[in-house]
């Protein structure tokens, strides 16, 4: 089955080489890329006037059209419509959405560029980093029994498990209430032995759980966060958000 890829344009529009997303998902035989532009979607600033916004998004996209063909890759883009709901909707059918780079001069910002409630509404798994060539070392998966960490690690595992196979993972667990989740949490850590040669747990507690997250990842080279909706509260905090550029490492989340 094919897999939909979302990215925005013109985030970073200088950092956008489509060879580079090539190659992360190169492993990913029957893959599509949609892109879609984040001034279709927000606000127009009062000092560019529209007509010289459609001019650089025309120049912009026939550039990605040539790069794309020249690549042998499946590009298009997302219309705009005046109701603003194409984007969500388009992301309700897709299996990802890649935000790159993430840096220290804009995760700041990150959350001003897109869309209201674009990092909470989004309908598909989203993957922020910093490198598309070399994203992340080691894996953390934090396992705090919402629902949501799990499609998230289903998604990543379907992306990049098998190419991850010999990175080390590390579940970071907060404490179970009841009996149910003790069983999860070994049935978790036994379905990532099986894929992974290097898995171990660390508990952490649910108290500034974003805190202890961070201060955690920021001992280890380049890890990628692989979590539920709890991350839409780390990115809306701007200083652990800068904590995460800063020690370059990439988040894999979904809200669902």
């Amino acid at each position: 089955m094919k897999k939909h890829i979302l990215f925005p344009v013109d985030f970073q529009p200088a950092h956008v080489h489509l060879a580079d997303y090539a190659q992360l998902f190169s492993h990913v035989d029957n893959k599509s890329f949609t892109g879609f532009f984040l001034k279709d979607f927000v606000k127009h600033p009062k000092n560019k006037p529209v007509t010289n916004l459609e001019t650089g998004k025309a120049d912009l996209q026939s550039s990605l059209e040539v790069e794309a063909k020249s690549l042998n890759l499946d590009i298009s883009f997302i219309k705009s419509q005046a109701n603003g709901n194409s984007l969500l909707n388009q992301s309700k059918f897709a299996d990802l959405a890649l935000i790159n780079p993430i840096t220290h001069d804009n995760i700041r910002y990150l959350i001003e560029s897109f869309p209201e409630h674009f990092f909470e509404e989004v309908g598909c798994p989203i993957f922020l980093s910093e490198d598309l060539l070399d994203p992340y070392d080691e894996i953390l998966v934090l396992f705090d029994y919402d629902q949501s960490g799990l499609a998230a690690l289903k998604s990543f595992l379907a992306f990049f498990g098998k190419q991850s196979a010999n990175k080390k993972v590390t579940i970071l667990t907060v404490s179970p209430d009841d009996a149910p989740e003790i069983h999860l949490e070994k049935y978790l850590v036994s379905y990532l032995q099986k894929i992974f040669t290097d898995v171990g747990i660390v508990p952490m507690s649910n108290r500034n759980l974003d805190n202890e997250l961070v201060s955690y990842a920021e001992k280890l080279k380049k890890p990628v966060l692989v979590m539920g909706r709890a991350a839409v509260h780390l990115l809306n905090n701007s200083e652990l958000a800068g904590k995460v550029a800063d020690h370059h490492m990439s988040i894999f989340y979904s809200n669902n």
